[in-house]
This record gives C-alpha cells, sequence and structure tokens, in this order.
C-alpha cells in the first residue's frame, strides 16, 4: 500500500489505514525518538504518541506539501521534543527532605471533622504571617518551589530563607499545638 492509499483510508477515518502506517513508518518515529531521549519508556511513549497525533491530525494531511514520511517525521520530532521538556521540568522540581516537612506534630487526615479543624488552623496561621514570610511559606510548601529560586525571587541569601521557613514551621507547631489540632 502507498501513501496515497493510507492518507486516503486515514482521511476516511479507517483504521486500517493508521495500522499501515505503524507498519510502515514506526522506524521513522522510533529514530526520532531516540536521537533525542535515552530511555527507552519514553521513546516508546513518544512512538505512541507520534501514531496518536497523526490519527488525530489525518484530515490535515497535505501530500502535496510532504510525504507521509516526514509528516511522521515531523510528529515524531516534536513528541520527542515536547517529552524532554517534561522531562526537564520534572527534574527541576525539588523534592521537599521529610524532616523539613515534618513540624513535630502527628496530625489526623482520615476524620472529615478533624481535617476540616485543621485546615482552618493552618489557614488562620498561614495568613497572619509577616510578608514576605508568608509568600516564601506559600511558595516553598503550596507550590513546591526550591529555596533557591525562592531566594532569587526575594533578594535573600538562602541561608536566611531556610530561617524563615525554620521559623514559619516553628510559628506553625505553636499555633497548632494551642488551637487544640485534632490527633
Amino acid at each position: 500500500m502507498d501513501d496515497s492509499e493510507i492518507i486516503e483510508l486515514l482521511k476516511n477515518d479507517d483504521t486500517r489505514g493508521l495500522e499501515e502506517a505503524v507498519r510502515l513508518y514506526r522506524g521513522t518515529a522510533e529514530s526520532a525518538a531516540a536521537r533525542m531521549l535515552s530511555d527507552p519508556a519514553d521513546r516508546e511513549e513518544v512512538v505512541s504518541d507520534t501514531f496518536f497525533k497523526l490519527w488525530r491530525y489525518r484530515h490535515v494531511i497535505d501530500p502535496e506539501k510532504s510525504s507521509l514520511r516526514t509528516f511522521i517525521g515531523m510528529i515524531a520530532r516534536s513528541c520527542a521534543a515536547d517529552r524532554l521538556r517534561s522531562l526537564k521540568r520534572i527534574k527541576r522540581q525539588e523534592v521537599i527532605p521529610l524532616e523539613e516537612n515534618d513540624i513535630g506534630v502527628d496530625v489526623d487526615y482520615d476524620s472529615a471533622a478533624s481535617k476540616e479543624h485543621n485546615q482552618r488552623l493552618i489557614v488562620s496561621c498561614v495568613n497572619s504571617m509577616p510578608s514576605p514570610d508568608q509568600e516564601i511559606f506559600v511558595e516553598r510548601y503550596y507550590f513546591n518551589m526550591p529555596v533557591k529560586d525562592i531566594s532569587e525571587r526575594h533578594g535573600l541569601r538562602p541561608k536566611q530563607t531556610e530561617h524563615i521557613l525554620a521559623k514559619a514551621r516553628k510559628k506553625l507547631r505553636e499555633e497548632l499545638e494551642k488551637g487544640g489540632i485534632l490527633l
């Protein structure tokens, strides 16, 4: 089956066209993915995404502008670049260490009533923090921003930011204990 027949099947919503495109041009998609990604699972995901997008955009294929192989290669490169950006974004996110996340109070997260009460205490405590402490606390523990980024954003040294966060955690623990946190 040649490209024009495959494109015709695709444009007529016939899945046989997609099956034939996968059979003929899977290697093209794999090659494009392999040039940008080292992990086999990421490459396989790109290949799957490529043919998903081929099906999704089947009605815009124009054989006069490019061959089916070129069109699939272009989709594959785009999918690989998207996956690469996604991986870089994931790597930039910093995991907050357990010891920094622990305020020394065991909280009941199962009971709806205690969860609501505890959330009100936390919101009240965070809202009572002065600026920029409140913003720093929210950026760190709600938006999961790295200390380095927070420091740069507020014109502080990382040690100053860590000190503000430690102070805020201590205040939060005291307010939760004083406010009758439900354990």
